[in-house]
């Protein structure tokens, strides 16, 4: 359903793009405590009940970087006033949730049967933005896809303080401050060296 777009040149302005160095993950994020999700994503939920609703799966294996790449051709970063997620159809303005939610719907649409393994995860960045990203359990461990990073790489390599996570099918997400993951040390780095 996913249109490929000849706007190549486009990914290239992307000014926070980096890269990570560390494609294969080697551990899962640990489970966090139940909190609330966020208002807006609730909202989103009662638009598109399907996104949020999805059968129980098991670790997911398979590659995501074709499909990361591709919702990169529908993304044209900006920064929104106010809070409204959405899946991205064609070339559109969006943020991170965005970006995040149309990769998790071009996946799970691409890998029916594995849905519960793409979720949506929160974070606080190194310049302390709030942050939301893709997290992909897979056999070896989570992977996160993120607009801001050119591929998807294991959740350790980010230099990210972690807030919450999706719980697949359920109302609530949980909650991924404990001491361990909000002092993560990154091996990431911005494309100028930041």
């Amino acid at each position: 359903m996913l249109k490929t777009l000849s706007i190549i040149p486009l990914l290239f302005l992307v000014a926070a793009c980096m890269g990570t160095g560390a494609p294969t993950p080697s551990s899962s994020m640990p489970a966090g405590r139940p909190s609330p999700a966020p208002a807006a994503y609730l909202e989103f939920c009662k638009r598109s009940p399907s996104e949020c609703a999805v059968p129980y799966s098991t670790t997911f294996s398979r590659n995501v970087q074709q499909a990361h790449n591709h919702t990169k051709t529908l993304f044209v970063p900006t920064v929104e006033e106010g809070d409204y997620w959405q899946i991205l159809e064609t070339l559109s303005e969006g943020d991170c949730e965005d970006f995040a939610l149309t990769l998790r719907a071009a996946l799970r649409k691409r890998f029916p049967g594995y849905e519960a393994a793409f979720r949506i995860a929160t974070a606080y960045t190194e310049s302390n933005d709030y942050h939301a990203v893709l997290s992909v359990e897979t056999s070896q461990g989570t992977l996160i896809c993120d607009n801001r990073f050119p591929d998807c790489a294991s959740w350790e390599s980010f230099p990210y303080r972690w807030k919450l996570r999706e719980v697949s099918g359920n109302r609530h997400w949980e909650s991924l401050t404990e001491p361990m993951l909000a002092l993560n040390t990154s091996t990431a780095q911005t494309e100028s060296g930041d």
